[in-house]
């Protein structure tokens, strides 16, 4: 057996494996001869079916099983005995035509590509400095999130008129200069408080609908040229299409959600937070307080976690294999079509990621301890359940134990800590600027 490579350029590599009759034939006809004392034949005794029938038959799924095994077991050997450093896993190709045929012994030639991990350095760290945005919670913040949880358990009906107040649900489509439908243009359904409609003239034509009919409206001046609204929650489309769009669209409305919300007290109190949890108005705003600041601060951790990783894929010189990436995707890729070079990017940026992410772990010798999993699997429990389990840790044992049983919840876990390890370790090295900002820019810029 003899292995042939070929460089493509520095990680990239082809390996064509020849493999001789001599490296096969003895022990494909050994399995065949195990195999004809196991098989059933009409007219003949079990276990006395001839050699020669069953290499007939069934030799060529022999041949074909064994030289697989070989061929993996080989190309395996190699890249331990040349320690090549593979991403991803090799990848088959047709060196030339070729039949197996178990009765006709000849050599055979099959082609691999392999993706190497190239060598690539960190960028130092030690005096870059990252903007940490701190945002005060405010007594008008605090008033708008209860006015938020007395509607979310409010009643709901469903009226025939738009009134102040009322969630309104309907259908956008764009339309060109002449007022005629756009041709391939935005079109989407979405639900909106008829008070983020800031221009009176534009609230006004949507309190005159009544359901299954339409006005033209001008998006932008209806909701005060927010564009982040208007791209993310009107028209749920992104900024490229957005500055494309024509202003003018039709909207028909669909329903309309009236709310009555509940009142602020002790049965509202049980059903937001547990019995007895908060037993007070200013209780209620005490834990609104900290419920806004522990979001807050989560958004900015992930904020930040954001720029520190954008900063090293964009400092990160790394000659990744492309072409036999663009081949590997392709090949485990659903549908016929082949894989976009948006797609393509996107993957190349995780690709690299990943290996950043490896490096960080590796050198630091980070892992994660079982006591580490308990602990982050508590923590999901009582997120998830609003703390109501904190009192029975029979029960809260009985679920952590049953969910780590589960490999796949195992497997989630224990990258999400081990992820956040690695960006620990990260803002261990840079310098952190904080700058109080107000909630536009906290979330816009």
């Amino acid at each position: 057996m003899n292995i042939i490579p070929e460089q493509i350029n520095d990680n990239h590599l082809k390996l064509v494996v020849n493999v001789e009759p001599d490296d096969y034939l003895n022990d494909v006809d050994e399995e065949i001869k195990s195999l004809s004392r196991k098989i059933t034949m009409n007219g003949f005794r079990p276990g006395k079916v001839p050699v020669g029938l069953t290499k007939k038959f069934y030799g060529n799924s022999v041949l074909a099983d064994h030289l697989d095994k070989l061929i993996n077991s080989t190309l395996s050997n190699y890249i331990k005995e040349k320690d090549l450093q593979v991403l991803g896993q090799p990848l088959p190709y047709e060196v030339k035509h070729q039949q197996i045929n178990v009765l006709r012994p000849e050599p055979y030639d099959f082609g691999f590509e392999l993706g190497l991990i190239p060598v690539f350095e960190l960028p130092d760290l030690e005096h870059i400095t990252f903007e940490k945005k701190l945002l005060h919670v405010t007594d008008k913040m605090i008033e708008e999130e209860i006015d938020r949880l007395c509607a979310r358990y409010g009643e709901r009906s469903n009226p025939d008129v738009i009134g102040d107040g009322d969630i309104v649900y309907g259908e956008w489509k764009e339309l060109n200069d002449n007022g005629e439908l756009k041709e391939n243009g935005i079109s989407s359904t979405s639900s909106f408080s008829i008070k983020l409609v800031k221009d009176d003239g534009s609230a006004q034509l949507l309190k005159k609908l009544s359901k299954n009919e339409a006005v033209e409206i001008n998006v932008r001046t209806a909701f005060s040229n927010d564009m982040e609204l208007i791209i993310h929650s009107i028209l749920k489309t992104d900024h490229n299409t957005a500055g494309q769009m024509n202003e003018r669209f039709r909207f028909t409305l669909l329903n309309i959600t009236h709310i009555d919300k509940a009142a602020l007290n002790q049965q509202l109190f049980d059903l937001a937070f547990g019995k007895a949890e908060i037993n007070s108005e200013d209780e209620l705003r005490s834990r609104v307080k900290s419920d806004l600041e522990n979001e807050y601060l989560k958004y900015t951790s992930s904020k930040l976690d954001r720029a520190i990783q954008e900063y090293l894929l964009n400092h990160t010189n790394m000659s990744l294999p492309v072409e036999f990436l663009r081949k590997l995707i392709n090949s485990n890729k659903e549908g016929a079509e082949d894989i976009t070079e948006q797609q393509m990017n996107q993957h190349m940026n995780q690709v690299k990621w990943d290996l950043i992410h490896d490096r960080m772990v590796r050198e630091n010798e980070l892992s994660v301890a079982r006591e580490e999993l308990i602990d982050y699997t508590k923590l999901d429990i009582l997120n998830y359940y609003k703390n109501e389990m904190s009192e029975d840790e029979e029960a809260l044992s009985r679920l952590v134990n049953s969910l780590l049983n589960d490999e796949k919840y195992v497997r989630r876990i224990s990258d999400q800590v081990l992820n956040d390890k690695v960006f620990e370790l990260l803002k261990s090295k840079i310098s952190i600027e904080e700058k109080a900002v107000d909630l536009h820019e906290f979330y816009h810029h």
